[in-house]
């Protein structure tokens, strides 16, 4: 059949999942992937037709079902059997490890009967699993297959690299970044004992734990490979973005961006930097470089805007390391607002992003220089040149910087580059500790700029010394240290180091700065000697950028980022001593019970304004919501920072902008953006800000098309005082049990074997409910035949609407009544013995938390505590817009985190405060409180006691009117007809409505509005 005709590709792969199929043979599955790789629009022409060859001979009379390109695939009638893709593996193995040796390149393999697909790439010892996708005969779509195949085959030209073209081919779900992954971690792995690989490891593992705060070790080799493949992917793009032939390029131009300094004088755009190590590795180097350019070489990069960083950040490194790592970026609209606020002369300013990230504050910053400066008619290479002394960047996070610097290139544009008044060009975005907190204010001792070639352990003796006069010119001090390490590189191995005096007069040193730099030439040599060099120059010359702009003839006039958000519990030890010594110099420090809750953010804007802000200057910050209000950020907005010896920085605080109702569709936490000038006289942050509000539907729209969709209103704001709890209740309450993971603990009843499971035992299953996370989603369920003493009913979030306690679930839990049972104890028990050491398996591997399976379902007895459980007792759910309160009716249930519990006196005291929680007023009444949260109130519970609500008191007529209230309302709202949702925010809005537009409404918002002012005035 010609690849042209009319082909229905869903016919195809229906046939191709049903192994049952009468007539159906190993031929016709072959013939049926050959239509389809033909005519599913993978590039494969007529002429590309004679390289799909069915049975291709090898050289050793073996024969290949189909080749297409670098990709064999072993055909089967049908892999339901393991022995069967066992077999044809093995059969496989010899087809891929001789085509390798063959031609010296990469090739895969994939083992199929046209319903399952497995993915494999050749390894020393024969082939490794990479990928497995399998269709559902149930909903038998070709769309998904196609775009599997599309991933390893490569086959697709010119493809345009929108989000999804890139999360289907390079996205951490893809079968391709699954091959270039896989490929490489075996490289790294029979590599890594290379001496200048494991510097270059360790250097990476230092800054990414000041970067994250969390302590890099040998269990991150995984999060390494993955930052290598990530760069080394930038890399390649940048390359292609401005019109490289990256498919041509030798693997060193690629990764050490030789190109653009010696063709193009572009510099500190691609760099010797950590992720180069494949260059180390031999030809299994070579052939993956080679091998990923092929792969990126399918996409059409001519016309890319710079979310293309963003976007295959996010497709390359997975939502759970992201989240683990604190890494979300800005949307484009939001550092366009910021820019436009605060960069009033871009032509005269001085811009500096102190946390670049990917560099989207760098764009726009870059951007609307260069738009003015054309408005204002000057030359295209004056306006280069001009840019690059006015946006300046830092990040300490290695791939951040990578990335933004493509991105800073993509803000230029390449007709731009490609003018020919252009000049040399430096980028300016460095990879440094912003905060400097890395050196402990040593990196300038004895007027010279150290780095310690060490690891903390004192691993390397030697130092990089500098004197700090050199820093002044920036260009003369980078073409030194790259002078150093070039001919520290290329000197004949031991020898004694004799050409130095050249390179002192080559750039002009003084008698007294040759002495220094002769050392650190001296100690770079020995590196070399060591195989430790190579990367140390590109280490210095970076490191030493922050140094320079904090120099006070260096400040900047502008601010501007989003610092990194980290809470104190999450930092290393050693990061939390430094963070607090830090912030209790400049009055930061709040301690006691919110000194968890504090965020490096605040330090990090204190100390960017000290080190990088000139006096006069503007600082705009996106920061986490709660600094407007939070005690934690009482230092913060107080505008006085000391700093010893009589020394202050004083920042007049402006109207901030509060982005909690908009937020949440752009970032994990709710966000605001603070504005300031540095002064010689603070101004205290006023409880004011300006709140945006609307409906902000896709994020990564520009702010023009976005700021008339927004409304922006000024507002008063409660700010939190520690002591201003007044409600009796606050104490009374408790947070449920962290009974979690579901797949380990909720359960619902299984199918009862035929000759039944014995008294007292019951047939289960896993009930992981609709919210399960990451690995919990994919993992199967766990099934057994369980002891009733175990099965206890549980109250979670959803069991629970206003006034009305919804049906419990159920949950198996170790637990005798009294207190957790051992292992030794449930081991007694031969149903849930099983069962828990099932669950007690999957926790150990699969789990975030420190704590064992037992201990987690008691954090801080949040179970046991619930015991002996009150007669009377109501719940209200933790998190949401509004509060939802019950009484609950299940008398033997336990109480789950999502909700907070408390015993009551009576029904009436359960009533009365039920009619209060469920009430519009109180939700009115805590809003001022709040700027936390998807849609500006996620956290109502935190607040909620910061409200005078009184005790009930029995002889109270107004106490009673409200019990009285909650009776009626309860019945009103078990005679409603609601349906039952998935999403029970949906059911209880429904609930809440038409309290509202009912006759019941209107008297319980005037009598908690009574009882509220009432105790408000008194």
């Amino acid at each position: 059949m010609s690849p042209q005709a009319p082909v229905d590709l869903k016919t195809v792969v229906v046939r191709l999942c049903n192994r049952d199929a009468l007539g159906r043979t190993e031929a016709t599955v072959q013939s049926d992937i050959r239509l389809l790789l033909i005519a599913s629009g993978l590039n494969l022409s007529e002429n590309d037709i004679l390289d799909v060859t069915l049975e291709a001979p090898l050289g050793d009379r073996r024969r290949i079902d189909i080749e297409i390109g670098r990709t064999v695939i072993e055909v089967k009638k049908s892999l339901a059997s393991g022995a069967a893709l066992d077999d044809a593996t093995s059969q496989l193995r010899g087809y891929v490890v001789e085509r390798c040796r063959q031609l010296g390149q990469r090739y895969v393999g994939i083992v199929t009967d046209g319903r399952d697909w497995h993915l494999f790439h050749s390894i020393a010892d024969g082939l490794s699993p990479v990928s497995t996708f399998r269709i559902d005969p149930a909903s038998a779509e070709p769309e998904p297959l196609i775009a599997w195949l599309a991933a390893v085959l490569v086959t697709q030209k010119r493809v345009t690299p929108t989000r999804a073209a890139i999360s289907n081919r390079l996205g951490t779900d893809s079968p391709g970044h699954e091959l270039e992954r896989a490929t490489l971690q075996d490289m790294y792995d029979a590599n890594r004992d290379n001496p200048e690989i494991q510097v270059k490891r360790e250097l990476w593992a230092k800054l990414l734990t000041t970067a994250l705060g969390t302590q890099f070790g040998d269990d991150e080799d995984d999060l390494f490979v993955e930052h290598t493949l990530l760069v080394a992917t930038a890399e390649c793009v940048a390359h292609a973005v401005l019109g490289y032939p990256i498919t041509q390029l030798t693997p060193a131009n690629l990764l050490r961006g030789e190109l653009f300094a010696q063709q193009s004088q572009i510099h500190g755009v691609v760099d010797h930097d950590f992720f180069d190590w494949p260059l180390n590795c031999g030809d299994s180097g070579r052939i993956w470089i080679a091998a990923l350019a092929r792969r990126l070489q399918q996409f059409d990069w001519s016309s890319v805007t710079h979310d293309v960083m963003k976007t295959i950040y996010e497709s390359v490194i997975g939502v759970d390391t992201r989240k683990r790592l604190g890494e979300y970026y800005t949307p484009d609209f939001l550092a366009e607002s910021m820019i436009e606020e605060v960069v009033t002369d871009p032509l005269q300013m001085t811009v500096l992003d102190p946390s670049c990230g990917s560099g989207t504050f760098l764009f726009h910053a870059v951007r609307n220089y260069l738009e003015v400066a054309e408005s204002a008619g000057m030359a295209n290479g004056d306006a280069i040149t001009g840019v690059a002394k006015r946006v300046f960047g830092v990040d300490v996070h290695p791939v951040a910087v990578t990335l933004a610097r493509v991105t800073y290139l993509l803000a230029i544009g390449t007709e731009r580059l490609a003018a020919p008044d252009r000049g040399p060009l430096r980028i300016p975005v460095f990879l440094g500790d912003a905060l400097q907190w890395g050196q402990r204010g040593d990196i300038f001792a004895s007027e010279t700029l150290n780095v310690n070639t060490g690891d903390g352990a004192h691993l390397f003796a030697d130092q990089l010394r500098f004197p700090q006069d050199l820093l002044a010119d920036t260009d003369r001090f980078d073409a030194l240290v790259s002078d150093l390490a070039e001919t520290a590189t290329t000197r004949e191995p031991s020898s004694r180091p004799t050409v130095f005096a050249s390179i002192a007069n080559r750039h002009h040193l003084s008698e007294a700065d040759a002495a220094t730099v002769r050392a650190t030439f001296e100690a770079m040599c020995r590196l070399h000697d060591e195989r430790r060099d190579h990367i140390w120059g590109y280490y210095v010359r970076n490191l030493a950028r922050p140094a320079w702009l904090a120099l006070p003839d260096n400040r900047c006039d502008v601010l501007i980022g989003n610092p990194p958000w980290l809470a104190y519990r999450h930092m290393t030890e050693s990061m939390k001593d430094i963070f607090r010594e830090m912030s209790t110099t400049r009055g930061l420090w709040s301690g006691k019970h919110v000194a968890t809750h504090q965020d490096l953010a605040d330090l990090f804007v204190v100390r960017a304004v000290e080190q990088y802000l000139t006096d006069g200057g503007r600082l705009a910050f996106v920061m986490p919501a709660g600094v407007l209000t939070r005690a934690q950020s009482d230092g913060l907005r107080s505008g006085k920072y000391p700093l010893g010896k009589g020394a202050n920085v004083h920042i007049r605080w402006q109207m901030p902008w509060d982005l909690s109702d908009i937020s949440h569709t752009f970032f994990p936490r709710t966000a605001c953006v603070m504005f300031g000038t540095r002064s010689r006289e603070h101004r205290k942050l006023a409880p004011q800000f300006e709140r945006w509000s609307g409906k902000l539907r896709d994020p990564t729209r520009s702010w023009d098309s976005i700021r008339t969709s927004l409304s922006r209103s000024v507002q008063d704001v409660q700010v939190d005082d520690a002591t201003s709890h007044t409600s009796p209740y606050k104490s009374t309450f408790r947070n449920g049990a962290n009974v979690y993971p579901r797949l380990l603990t909720t359960i619902r009843s299984d199918v009862v074997p035929p000759l039944g499971v014995g008294s007292g035992r019951r047939a289960v299953r896993s009930d992981r409910g609709i919210y399960a996370k990451y690995a919990w989603k994919t993992l199967p369920d766990l099934r057994g035949v369980v002891e009733e003493e175990f099965v206890f009913p549980l109250l979670m979030g959803e069991s629970v609407l206003p006034f009305m306690q919804r049906p419990a679930i159920e949950t198996l839990l170790p637990f005798d009544g009294y207190k957790m049972m051992t292992d030794a104890e449930i081991d007694a028990h031969e149903g849930y013995g099983r069962w828990w050491h099932s669950a007690k398996s999957l926790w150990n591997e699969h789990r975030s938390s420190a704590l064992s399976l037992q201990d987690s379902l008691d954090h801080y007895s949040k179970l046991t505590s619930q015991y002996p459980l009150a007669s009377q007792r109501i719940v209200y759910a933790v998190s949401g817009m509004h509060v939802t309160a019950c009484r609950v009716l299940d008398d033997g249930a336990l109480v789950e985190h999502q909700l907070n519990w408390a015993p009551m006196s009576s029904v009436d005291e359960s009533q009365y405060l039920c009619t209060i929680l469920n009430s519009a007023s109180v939700t009115k009444a805590v809003e001022p409180f709040m700027v936390s949260g998807k849609g500006g109130g996620r956290h109502i519970g935190a607040h909620l006691w910061k409200l005078p609500i009184p005790a009930f008191d029995a002889e109270d007529d107004l106490h009673r009117r409200l019990a009285t209230l909650g009776a009626r309302a309860e019945h009103f709202v078990e005679a409603l007809d609601i349906p039952m949702m998935k999403a029970h925010g949906r059911m209880r809005a429904r609930v809440r409505a038409s309290i509202a537009a009912s006759e019941l409404g209107p008297e319980i918002e005037d009598a908690v509005s009574e009882l509220l002012s009432s105790a408000l005035r008194g």
